[in-house]
């Protein structure tokens, strides 16, 4: 095993153990983005990954790596993710986490093909979860408001005791008897 794979294989394994640490906390609920679609934030994930390839292919291995895990913690984590845990559970959560991983390994590589499979089969993912967030997680105003909830008569403020008790007056003819302290 080259040092340069025997790293990789070490970078991947941190990123895997954070990644699972960070799934440890409770998630952020997930919010549909307010100006765009969950398409267009896939889209911009794709884009990022187009990148990574180009930088391999251009033979910056280091660059491909910095721009993959950014592609992953600027844009994937906070947006995508939380759609995909609500979406299709923890579980596929950690596969695309893996697979994030598994690609930061092929940029070891010397075989553009290996990258090539790699981003492919992560864009086809991403892909299909802003599919599921768009089922799981619909923008701010496509689902229909709620109905108000039925107003409620304004009634009358009535005292717990009547003013007259308060003055020491007795209470009048057939009314309860005010509670008292002494028992």
């Amino acid at each position: 095993m080259t040092p340069t794979l025997a790293v990789g294989r070490m970078l991947a394994m941190a990123w895997a153990w954070l990644s699972w640490i960070g799934c440890a906390e409770e998630p952020a609920p997930p919010a549909a983005p307010a100006s765009h679609t969950w398409a267009d934030e896939a889209e911009l994930v794709v884009k990022g990954l187009d990148e990574v390839e180009a930088l391999h292919a251009q033979g910056q291995k280091s660059a491909a790596r910095t721009m993959s895990a950014r592609v992953y913690t600027d844009r994937y984590e906070p947006r995508l993710e939380p759609a995909l845990r609500k979406a299709e559970g923890e579980g596929a959560v950690l596969e695309l986490e893996y697979e994030f991983g598994q690609l930061t390994l092929a940029l070891d590589s010397n075989d553009p093909k290996v990258v090539e499979a790699r981003v492919a089969a992560l864009q086809r993912r991403v892909r299909a979860v802003a599919d599921a967030a768009k089922a799981a997680v619909p923008p701010p105003g496509s689902t229909p408001a709620a109905e108000a909830a039925p107003r409620r008569e304004a009634r009358p403020e009535v005292p717990d005791v009547p003013p007259n008790w308060e003055a020491g007056e007795a209470p009048a003819a057939g009314a309860e008897a005010a509670p008292t302290d002494n028992h």
